[in-house]
């Protein structure tokens, strides 16, 4: 890991944005730990997450003309991290989100922020990936609208798990979709820091053989 990453680690724990548990995850999977960017509530929070997406985003070269945050928990994803962008990286992007419904007044239609265009370079900025549902409806809407360029999938966490098949839910959307996903921390990176005491908050003593069995029965192959 990076020194960002292993410091983006530290943040999801102590705002507890990554927690240990009981939880159902959206495709009913019962797991013994949970993202949740939602946790992120107030201003600094969201700032600091905002600029952990943009170190990454820029980290990698991806070079966006517009990012896009899909409803509800992409919203404040692509306005904190365009934000951060400007402010810390030097570079003026444009966001967009899309609205549940399409608004029939005022601006109207589904989109709120930056349209997408034909030729823009698009990151698609999310929380985690599971079973990549949320991926799956996004891209083609995306693609419909306009003859966008998405050059990658930036997500907090990558899960590790199966999707539809054997491999995991990331790798057969990078397939499927034909692109890039690009994690700040995989659930196995988690797992190294925790063996290691390498985090600043200490974990329950049997988190790791807990998330270790629930990859065993829900990991990804590959």
């Amino acid at each position: 890991m990076q020194s960002y990453q292993q410091e983006f680690l530290q943040f999801l724990l102590q705002c507890k944005a990554l927690t240990f548990g009981d939880f159902v995850t959206k495709s009913g999977r019962k797991t013994p730990y949970f993202i949740n960017t939602g946790k992120f509530q107030d201003g600094a929070s969201i700032a600091g997450l905002g600029t952990f997406y943009a170190q990454h985003v820029d980290a990698l070269g991806l070079n966006p003309d517009l990012l896009f945050g899909p409803a509800y928990k992409g919203i404040p994803l692509c306005v904190s991290t365009a934000s951060a962008l400007a402010t810390h990286f030097n570079r003026n992007v444009g966001f967009c989100f899309n609205r549940k419904e399409a608004k029939d007044h005022g601006d109207g239609g589904l989109f709120v922020g930056m349209k997408p265009e034909a030729g823009k370079r698009v990151v698609i900025v999310e929380d985690v990936i599971t079973a990549g549902t949320t991926l799956q409806e996004v891209v083609p809407f995306l693609r419909a609208t306009a003859a966008v360029d998405i050059v990658g999938v930036v997500i907090a966490v990558d899960r590790c798990e199966r999707g539809k098949g054997s491999r995991s839910a990331v790798a057969e959307a990078q397939s499927e979709l034909g692109v890039q996903v690009y994690p700040l921390l995989t659930i196995h990176e988690i797992i190294a820091a925790l063996e290691g005491n390498k985090t600043a908050i200490p974990a329950p003593p049997d988190i790791v053989s807990r998330i270790r069995q629930y990859l065993g029965e829900y990991g990804a192959s590959a």
